[in-house]
């Protein structure tokens, strides 16, 4: 079946003489003559590194590798090891529980690597694969891909996080592009160990509690070991407007246009207008040096409140191209809303800016009253471990875990009717005769010569999308390993089988669209109650019907909400199953050592599915329907390493203390994907005692996942920007061909004003879908490095190491702003027909008259490259007290840099790779810096991490025309904490996260909680 060149290698390996699989058992050292010793089968000083099977004395990797230790993780008082390493430079949160929710996976935490995806960091417990909580759905929490919620694995059993970059793919498999973070779980613990902690912010909110307790013993003569963590972690979630920063409403929106506000608002100041930099002007045109955007306070949707705006039934809203609101009566200058009370009230429109119905103050509905810092969380965890040596030669082994958590958005975006919307979601037209109507606002409107009014509402008291998860993830580890002789050597052997599933169920509140319809539409029956109307067009007549009031902030009924709306529940489930088996013999000695090979086979099954309810999947909500999704793959995978320590030890010379050369290679076949071919290759060199030179190159790739290969094809919700807008036409990377194309395009609708072109401000319906041809996506990739332990500063560690990866074939499913770019900064562009001037253009649907995007169509595809390369340098410090006659204790010092240099994409191949380093979220720096002193009792330290400036764009050539604040200032976050050793059974902690309670850069947000504390306490006994 297998092949090829590679394939024989690996058989060769497996039936070799004195083949030896093992990956958790330990090696013995060697004597001095190289042969092994019996009487020592399993000794402690060797460990399993990262990213190999083959077992070595020491903490060395081939590979750059960064570890998170558990005093760091309890030091500052870490619950879940996720914001450990959404801490470490380099790693973000692929997805997290802060922000705003997926309506499908609300509260999981992924991790992210070089800003290349979560979905290409491979996580592991303990060396293996962890069941994915990422549901096989376009509408979940992060891309396609198998991303482990890290909040599933107890900190109370973790003894330390170790991630490696590059080179884990010809070990592990799939997904390992970036590289490979591996929890590694406590061993042999014996004893109780118990710990509460408390804490909250500097505000009084996030509550947070955290309980654990492990408990372990040896039994059978230390034959034997059990351990069992149980912990329950509860997090209360934040409301934004609970923050100042969030209460100011800041946000960037179009500059105004100096010719239309001398037209049209004579006297209008820009000192005074709500921007932020009161010295910048009005917008004159697109090369004038005066952004095109501004920042302003306050914002406000001028035309649509909580309770319901009213706007004239019919034509334009906005009346001039100083983006005023039309209003009523003669002047078109009279606003109103409805107040609490149901009754007609006036409204301020606030201060106009742009022609998309934004303000600066007025009465407007602000969207941080609808947003969330941070989610409801409650997980709960059965963790346990095992072993029983049979024999000195042979141990069974075992890890059992159960995980549940429920996670609840505590706010999220009502069900809206408002002219920044479309379809379904339109201002909503009444009669002023409407039953619900008080006469005497009935007349106020009569006297203006008003009969109808459009309504626009957000209707947050009605129904409101909070989404919530419940999680419960089970996990069954098994497996035998062992060691036994071949002649005068020994061969380490382990077979095991991993088997997980996760179920996972979403639920949350919608619209029934058509009920609703059936609700607003009412009439007075014979007895004067007002009742459902079904003569109306559009309804359909149901004796449940309730009438629905929506005609001011809370004025529905019970009764009427109950009517209109409906829980949803939609179901998920993954299952992955791992058998694998692998041995490790050495098989000749070499100068430096023995000549090691480790050779195996794994099977893999994943499996995936996600089933929304009947309502989901007929749309009968304001939703596109939801399909459901089901699909599985399975790979059979032969794999070998070699280990070739060529000099070291006793054989070292001047210049040549220690030479090691490692190969590996692993066979893949995918039941969909097909075949592929991994390998790293590499070399650690010592020139002398302390100085390594380390370097490896692997190629790596990461299989498709469920969702992108089963998708159906469906509708969705995008935003679709606009090229061509004042703001954007001198935009792209080529500002040029973008403005000879838009300008094709605007001759193409001679009724368009190109200087008040705006793109829809809501979402639009489109389709999106899977693709069952999709190929692995592939990367080269190598890293080269230095480490400097040098023998005369003992306790003193100095890495350096380099890093690039070219990938290919990345999967995507290309973006509304991708689609829209590859059309317009085209230069293969029909200038004679512009609607469908390339392939790309031909994606995108157009309102005849206006010209503004209504619908776009994607799916997923092979994309073009993303490529990375950069630095990481770690200095490393422990001083040891007592070594000098100082007393007790011991400094640690720590920095950790990340220097990224370049990460391009290319999705389209008509657009040049595009560069995000030193863009917003790819700062070109970022240092974490430590400092902390372990004493008999006592115990403190400081952490900071610092991220560099950035600009919005760094290709951008003409960043003062887009915007007025278009640098985001360097920003350091100050952690600390202080704990106290009372004894050797008990200990407390408080660890203070953001001490300065800085929230970022202003007006940018880095740390939007501010500052938390946490107070833990231990008992050991």
């Amino acid at each position: 079946m297998f092949r090829h060149p590679l394939a024989c290698a690996v058989f060769a390996a497996l039936v070799a003489p004195g083949v030896a699989l093992a990956q958790s058992t330990t090696q013995p050292p060697s004597d001095a003559d190289g042969q092994t010793s019996k009487q020592t089968p399993r000794s402690l000083d060797t460990i399993t590194v990262t990213g190999s099977r083959i077992l070595r004395a020491g903490f060395d990797t081939l590979e750059p590798a960064q570890v998170i230790s558990r005093e760091e993780i309890t030091q500052l008082g870490i619950t879940n090891v996720a914001e450990s390493l959404f801490r470490q430079p380099g790693f973000s949160a692929g997805a997290s529980y802060r922000g705003d929710q997926s309506g499908f996976g609300a509260g999981v935490n992924f991790i992210s690597r070089f800003g290349l995806g979560s979905n290409r960091e491979l996580t592991l417990v303990n060396g293996r694969r962890f069941v994915s909580s990422n549901p096989p759905t376009q509408f979940g929490p992060a891309s396609g891909g198998l991303q482990v919620d890290l909040s599933a694995i107890p900190t109370a059993l973790i003894e330390r996080v170790e991630s490696i970059g590059i080179g884990g793919a010809p070990t592990y498999g799939s997904d390992a592009i970036t590289g490979v973070t591996n929890l590694i779980l406590r061993k042999d613990f014996e004893g109780v160990e118990t710990t509460m902690g408390f804490g909250s912010t500097t505000y009084g909110d996030n509550i947070r509690f955290n309980f654990s307790s492990t408990f372990g013993k040896n039994f059978s003569d230390n034959r034997g070991n059990f351990t069992i963590t149980a912990s329950h972690d509860r997090n209360n979630g934040v409301l934004a407007n609970s923050r100042e920063f969030y209460r100011q409403n800041i946000a960037i929106v179009p500059n105004p246009n100096a010719d239309m506000i001398k037209k049209f608002m004579p006297g209008r100041d820009p000192a005074t207008d709500g921007r932020l930099s009161p010295g910048v002007g009005f917008d004159t045109s697109s090369a004038d040096g005066i952004p095109g955007s501004v920042y302003i306070r306050n914002r406000t949707l001028s035309a649509i409140t909580f309770g319901g705006m009213l706007l004239p039934a019919t034509g334009n809203l906005i009346k001039n191209g100083a983006g005023q609101l039309l209003g009523f009566g003669p002047g078109s200058d009279q606003y109103f809303q409805f107040n609490s009370s149901g009754r007609l009230a006036t409204f301020d429109p606030g201060m106009p800016f742009g022609t998309r119905m934004q303000s600066s103050g007025g009465d407007g509905m602000r969207l941080n009253d609808t947003i969330q810092l941070i989610s409801d969380l409650d997980r709960s965890n059965v963790f346990a471990t095992g072993r029983y040596d049979f024999t000195d030669s042979i141990r069974a082994f075992a890890e059992l875990s159960w995980f549940k958590s429920k996670a609840l958005e505590i706010a999220d975006q009502s069900i809206y009717n408002g002219p920044y919307f479309s379809n379904l979601s339109l201002p909503l037209t009444f009669s002023i005769d409407n039953p619900f109507i008080n006469p005497e606002d009935r007349a106020t409107l009569a006297a203006l010569g008003v009969t109808s009014f459009r309504l626009s509402r957000a209707s947050r008291d009605i129904v409101e999308n909070n989404s919530s998860s419940t999680s419960t993830i089970k996990r069954i580890v098994f497996g035998l390993d062992g060691i036994f002789d071949i002649g005068s050597r020994q061969a380490q052997w382990e077979v095991s089988i991993n088997h997980g599933r996760g179920n996972f169920e979403y639920g949350g509140y919608a619209l029934n669209q058509q009920k609703f319809i059936n609700a607003i539409n009412v009439r007075r029956d014979t007895n004067g109650n007002i009742v459902c109307d079904s003569s109306v067009t559009g309804t359909v007549a149901d004796p449940a019907c309730v009438p629905l009031n929506l005609f001011g902030l809370n004025s529905p009924s019970a009764e009427a909400k109950a009517y209109v709306t409906t829980p949803t529940l939609a179901h998920a489930a993954n299952q992955q199953t791992v058998f694998n088996a692998n041995m490790t013999v050495g098989l000749f000695d070499l100068p430096g050592g023995e000549f090691k090979v480790n050779g195996g086979y794994e099977q893999r099954h994943e499996k995936g599915s996600f089933t929304p309810d009947a309502f989901q999947q007929a749309g009968l909500g304001r939703s596109v329907p939801i399909q459901a999704i089901s699909g599985s793959f399975k790979t059979r995978e032969i794999f070998v390493e070699a280990l070739a320590p060529i000099f070291g030890g006793d054989r070292s010379y001047p210049g040549l203390n220690r030479l090691e050369v490692t190969l590996k290679g692993r066979r893949v076949n995918n039941s969909l994907a097909g075949l592929f071919d991994a390998y790293t290759y590499g070399l650690q060199y010592e020139p002398f005692a302390g100085l390594q030179l380390r370097g490896n190159k692997t190629r790596s790739f990461r299989a498709p996942a469920i969702v992108e290969l089963f998708q159906p094809v469906s509708t969705a919700f995008f935003s679709i920007p606009e090229a061509c807008t004042p703001s954007n036409i001198g935009g792209g990377q080529t500002p040029d061909i973008r403005r000879r194309n838009c300008q094709a395009f605007f001759a193409a609708y001679p009724g368009v004003d190109p200087s008040t072109f705006a793109a829809n401000s809501g979402t639009q319906q489109g389709t999106s879908g899977g693709n069952l041809n999709l190929r692995n996506e592939q990367a080269e990739s190598w890293t080269a490095g230095i480490v400097f332990q040098p023998t005369f500063v003992k306790g003193l560690t100095m890495a350096v190491d380099y890093y690039k990866i070219n990938m290919t074939e990345a999967i995507t499913s290309l973006r509304a702003a991708q689609i829209v770019s590859a059309c317009f900064d085209n230069p293969n562009f029909n200038a004679n027909d512009p609607k469908n001037g390339n392939e790309f253009c031909k994606m995108i649907s157009r309102d005849p008259s206006t010209g503004v995007a209504n619908s776009i169509r994607t799916q997923r595809v092979n994309g073009q490259l993303l490529n990375f390369k950069g630095w990481t340098g770690e200095v490393r410090y422990s001083l040891n007290l007592a070594d000098y006659g100082w007393g007790e204790g011991r400094i640690n010092l720590g920095f950790f840099g990340y220097f990224p240099k370049s990460l391009q994409s290319q999705v389209t191949p008509v657009v040049p790779p595009a560069e995000s380093i030193g863009s917003y979220g790819y700062s070109r720096r970022q240092y974490q810096w430590s400092a902390g002193f372990v004493g008999k009792h006592w115990m403190y330290g400081l952490a900071a991490n610092y991220n560099s400036s950035t600009i919005l764009d760094v290709q951008a050539s003409n960043l003062p025309e887009q915007r007025d604040i278009y640098t985001r200032p360097s920003f350091t976050k100050w952690d600390g904490y202080l704990g106290y050793k009372f004894n050797e059974k008990v200990r407390v902690n408080l660890s203070i996260i953001n001490l300065r309670n800085k929230i970022g850069p202003y007006p940018f947000v880095d740390d939007s909680l501010g500052r938390r504390y946490m107070l833990t306490s231990t008992y050991k006994f």
